[in-house]
């Protein structure tokens, strides 16, 4: 692992890989070992409620038919009118993604000490690299992870394939990666890794 800081303020990791690799429970185990986390999706989620910021121009953009009855954007209505259109997800990221990353950063600069794990789904494909100290991908097989979305999700195959397809393959993220997790097996292996990671990152930083 190669440590990027200029000086020995908090180290500041990237966390993302492919959707169902298991990249959440990673920021779980993370988090509940002490370390501070923030998760991108989570701001995402925030950022499209009614009355937040990119609300109003999503609907715009996308009409009616993206809101439940409640008045609320439906992730699900709007994520099928974007995987599969790559002209449609582009604009639905210029609506959202300066704001993301604006609070991002501000996070990041608020960090003094000890380390922050952000979970950054589209690390590499937003070219955010520079945003962190060490980048780490959680990695799992093709079929581990439609099993794992098909569970959590219940969406048809192709739904899920659809949403693969719209990030950047698994094994360039694996390439670009400081650190790559594999989470092939069981949920006490990854928290054993995790451990093992939170400890090495503590004697980075001098906790």
């Amino acid at each position: 692992m190669k440590d990027k800081r200029p000086g020995k303020r908090a180290l500041i990791v990237g966390l993302t890989g492919g959707i169902g690799s298991g990249k959440s429970e990673a920021l779980r185990c993370f988090g509940g070992l002490g370390a501070d986390t923030m998760s991108l999706d989570a701001v995402a989620r925030r950022a499209l409620l009614r009355g937040a910021a990119a609300y109003r121009a999503v609907v715009r953009a996308f009409g009616p038919g993206v809101l439940d009855a409640r008045g609320e954007i439906d992730r699900r209505a709007l994520g099928r009118l974007v995987f599969g259109d790559l002209k449609a997800r582009r604009r639905l990221e210029r609506l959202t993604h300066p704001a993301i990353i604006r609070q991002m950063r501000r996070r990041i600069k608020a960090q003094r000490r000890g380390v922050l794990v952000v979970d950054a789904p589209l690390l590499y494909e937003a070219a955010l690299e520079r945003e962190f100290h060490m980048t780490m991908v959680v990695a799992a097989s093709r079929g581990r992870r439609l099993a794992r979305l098909r569970r959590r999700d219940g969406l048809p195959k192709a739904q899920l394939r659809l949403r693969m397809a719209a990030q950047l393959p698994l094994r360039d993220k694996v390439r670009r990666a400081d650190v790559v997790l594999d989470n092939d097996g069981s949920r006490e292996e990854l928290r054993r890794k995790i451990r093992e990671y939170h400890k090495a990152f503590g004697l980075m930083h001098g906790g």
